[in-house]
């Protein structure tokens, strides 16, 4: 790498420092956090990820929160996904700069990728989320797995050859990110991206090709060592919610309507049916279709209709793992290759279009501004103030509330727009602008680790019943009576009280 290169990566870890700096000094728990830290330290044998097919991460996770006894505790797991994601960005730049090396354009495509991917909404709940902070890991080593992959392959005279040492490296590290996180392995189809819409590479649909074939035969691989690893745990099944569903019409349908839609937003966030992305997404697709046929004029069209089907089949493939399973659920952290992907394919057709460098320098400036500022804001106003304030306010109702005498809690939860509403913010799915408490596996572990915290006692807080209902309403058509041995925890009176 050059001087230039470095500063650009100075430049990188600075605006990440800059927007998660508030990670190094807040105290809170956000959903799935609350079953992990007193589940993993109180439940003999617990598991939360083995079903879901993610051995390692759940070797990882409980690790790391078998380590943590409190909330505060928690925010250094955060940290680690942090610095870890730090460490790794050299890499995503480096393997970048390696496939555009030879494109004088690309100068500063590497760098605006890596902008993109730690502005982006994945990567805020990667870091945001103790649950996600194997992320760091898993994708970046798919993109390694892609660029190996992409290095290893070799035009004979009449075949395409792979190496068989770039497969079998490419086919572990594959591997050992889909046992951290499924989703995370479409990073390893980014390298094959950018090769293929660089207008300066020769047989580029054998290369692609190549590659997707090597794709295809890692997650076959990890197929059947997912089927065999049930056979390696007693008592555990894999989670219905994963099993294979085939439904191609239907599938196609919620990826037009919701994945690719949100792909769209890049850092903006809007609200969830916002009427300007409803206008602004069908705009960019029409857009990029248009812009494809003037690149390559009318004696090309055919060509065009070719480029735009090679991209559309990567950008699906990006989000395969979610399309094969009968969920319908966009959630952020699902999105980080197809949200790379998209960004570059329209990041390049800008740069392919701008031939003016006084106008491209404006328009990096007015991006890189952009990008940092809207990642900062829904980080810190989106996310990080209300649920430290919710944290602290349930943590402090605790401390004045709760007693030894006390065996019962009765749980209220706020409604999933409860804090959108409240904080005048928009919410981004069970991510962003949402109550932990909202969800109803949290109420449980997040009242006994605050009894725990409390008192000091696990053995208490064990003990404890804790019931809970989604709303006052439902609370007072349950009949149920409080007594001196039952503590009511009424989330939005408690949240209510507090001014934003």
């Amino acid at each position: 790498m050059q001087r230039k290169d470095f500063y650009l990566l100075g430049i990188l870890w600075l605006s990440a420092l800059f927007i998660f700096l508030p990670l190094f000094y807040s105290d809170y728990i956000f959903m799935d956090e609350a079953p992990q830290i007193w589940g993993y330290n109180s439940i003999p044998g617990l598991n939360m990820f083995i079903g879901d097919g993610r051995w390692l991460s759940e070797i990882l996770q409980s690790w790391l929160f078998k380590l943590a006894d409190t909330i505060h505790d928690v925010k250094y797991i955060r940290l680690i996904s942090l610095f870890g994601w730090l460490l790794c960005l050299p890499v995503w730049y480096v393997v970048i700069k390696d496939i555009v090396a030879k494109v004088a354009a690309y100068e500063y495509l590497p760098f605006f990728i890596c902008l993109y991917l730690i502005t982006s909404l994945p990567f805020i709940v990667s870091v945001q989320w103790a649950t996600c902070m194997q992320f760091f890991i898993a994708d970046t080593a798919s993109i390694v797995a892609g660029a190996i992959v992409l290095k290893g392959i070799r035009f004979g005279k009449k075949w395409v050859v792979v190496s068989p040492l770039a497969v079998v490296l490419a086919m572990l590290l594959g591997v050992a990110s889909l046992f951290l996180y499924q989703g995370a392995f479409a990073c390893f189809l980014i390298p094959f991206l950018i090769h293929f819409i660089n207008p300066f590479n020769d047989k580029k649909d054998f290369v692609l090709i190549s590659g997707l074939v090597v794709y295809f035969f890692i997650n076959a691989v990890y197929f059947v060592l997912y089927k065999f690893s049930f056979s390696l745990f007693n008592n555990i099944v894999a989670n219905p919610r994963n099993s294979l569903h085939i439904d191609p019409w239907d599938k196609i349908k919620f990826f037009l309507a919701r994945p690719l839609e949100r792909s769209f937003r890049f850092t903006l966030m809007t609200h969830e049916d916002s009427l300007i992305s409803k206008i602004y997404y069908p705009l960019m697709l029409i857009a990029m279709g248009v812009a494809t046929f003037v690149r390559f004029g009318r004696a090309k069209w055919l060509y065009a209709v070719k480029h735009l089907t090679a991209i559309g089949f990567i950008v699906v493939l990006s989000y395969l793992p979610a399309l094969l399973i009968k969920e319908n659920y966009a959630s952020n952290r699902t999105l980080m290759a197809l949200n790379i992907c998209v960004f570059i394919v329209c990041f390049e057709m800008v740069l392919y279009f701008i031939k003016n460098r006084r106008i491209l320098e404006v328009a990096y400036f007015g991006v890189f501004m952009f990008f940092v500022f809207c990642a900062r804001h829904n980080f810190r106003e989106v996310f990080l103030r209300l649920v430290v304030d919710e944290t602290a306010a349930l943590t402090n109702y605790f401390r004045q509330h709760y007693n030894k005498d006390i065996h019962t809690i009765h749980f209220i939860r706020p409604s999933e727009d409860f804090m959108a509403e409240k904080y005048k913010v928009n919410r981004s799915m069970d991510e962003l602008g949402v109550a932990s408490s909202c969800w109803v596996w949290v109420p449980e572990s997040l009242s006994k680790q605050l009894i725990y915290e409390t008192t000091g006692n696990r053995q208490q807080a064990l003990q404890t019943v804790v019931k809970h209902w989604a709303n006052k309403e439902a609370y007072i058509r349950s009949g149920e009576k409080l007594d001196s041995n039952i503590l009511l925890v009424d989330v939005p009176a408690i949240m209510n009280a507090i001014t934003p």
